[in-house]
This record gives structure tokens, C-alpha cells and sequence, in this order.
């Protein structure tokens, strides 16, 4: 009776290492939109901040961290052409796009995991500090058991969908704008 119990104590275990598996970070190349459709091209330069990440441990679920949500917005805004230049980093730019990461809602397992990402996006004309643009984008995103089978892989890829989305969402948006 006890090896049963055992046996089957350690069948779990296993189960559970294998299916829940160690979190992984969002990859920022997984972040950019591979589609991002006609967008209004501004001649002027752009400095971006992104904050309100937070960086993957060993014991929390797939984050994204600041640092890679800019970098997946850099080459998204890159990509589309919406602004002619992207400052680098202590550079200023014409506009100041500053993107605030406000909520991460992912679920703690589960065959289809859905991540939810709340961001406010602010676009400020640097030259006399208005705000041309002010937007709050959620999006969800749904990886199926069939796209991974390890629970944390399928985190992952929810997680950087709906990064994804959200992205492609702004970027959208401002390339509708006629900038002063």
C-alpha cells in the first residue's frame, strides 16, 4: 500500500515538473508585430521610455521587463516607418512616447492560458510639452495546449501575444494621427 502511494506521489511530482516547467522571460523578438499594416510616416524623431516591467525569477511566472517591451516597440516602430528616427538612449527626439506597463493578468495553469496586458500610452511633442496622444490599450492573447506542451511555454507565448497585440494596436493608432 505505501509503495502505491508512493508510486503515485512521484507519478504526480513528475507530472507536475513536466507539465508546469521554469518560467521564462518574454523574448522581445516574440513581441514584434510581424503585420503592421499602413501607417501615416511622421518625419520626426522619437525618444521612447517604457516603464513598469518587471524582470522573470525563478519564482514568479514569464514577465516582460521594461527593457525588452522597448526594444519589441523600437523595432515594431522601426519596422512600419512611423517615425523617421528613433533616438538612442540621453538622446531627445521631436516626440516623447512614454509607455507605462500598468498590469500583467496571467493565469496560474490551465490547457489554453489567456495573459492580459494593460498599458498607458502618452505621445508628448517635446518642442512645447503637449500631448498630442494619450491612450490606455488592454489586449489578451490565448496560447492552446497545442502550441506548447509545457505549461510555462505556454505562459510565455500568451504572454508575449498579448505584448504583441498591444503593440501593434498602438502603433496603429498613432499612425493615424496627423502630428502638429
Amino acid at each position: 500500500m505505501n509503495f502505491i502511494r508512493c508510486s503515485l506521489l512521484a507519478a504526480i511530482a513528475t507530472a507536475a515538473l513536466l507539465l508546469g516547467g521554469c518560467a521564462s522571460p518574454a523574448q522581445s523578438n516574440a513581441m514584434v508585430p510581424t503585420s503592421l499594416g499602413a501607417v501615416t510616416k511622421h518625419a520626426e524623431s522619437l525618444a521612447l521610455n517604457v516603464t513598469g516591467g518587471s524582470e522573470t525569477t525563478a519564482t514568479t511566472a514569464s514577465q516582460i521587463s521594461s527593457a525588452d517591451f522597448a526594444s519589441a516597440l523600437d523595432q515594431s516602430i522601426r519596422r512600419s516607418g512611423l517615425f523617421a528616427k528613433i533616438a538612442t538612449a540621453g538622446q531627445a527626439g521631436d516626440y516623447h512616447l512614454e509607455v507605462a506597463i500598468v498590469r500583467l493578468q496571467q493565469p496560474l495553469f490551465g490547457f489554453s492560458m489567456t495573459a492580459t496586458i494593460e498599458t498607458n500610452w502618452t505621445l508628448t511633442r517635446v518642442s512645447d510639452h503637449s500631448v498630442v496622444w494619450r491612450k490606455a490599450i488592454t489586449t489578451s492573447h490565448t496560447a492552446g495546449a497545442g502550441e506548447a506542451f509545457v505549461g510555462a511555454t505556454r505562459l510565455r507565448l500568451a504572454t508575449e501575444g498579448a505584448a504583441r497585440d498591444n503593440i501593434q494596436d498602438a502603433v496603429a493608432q498613432m499612425g493615424a494621427l496627423t502630428l502638429p
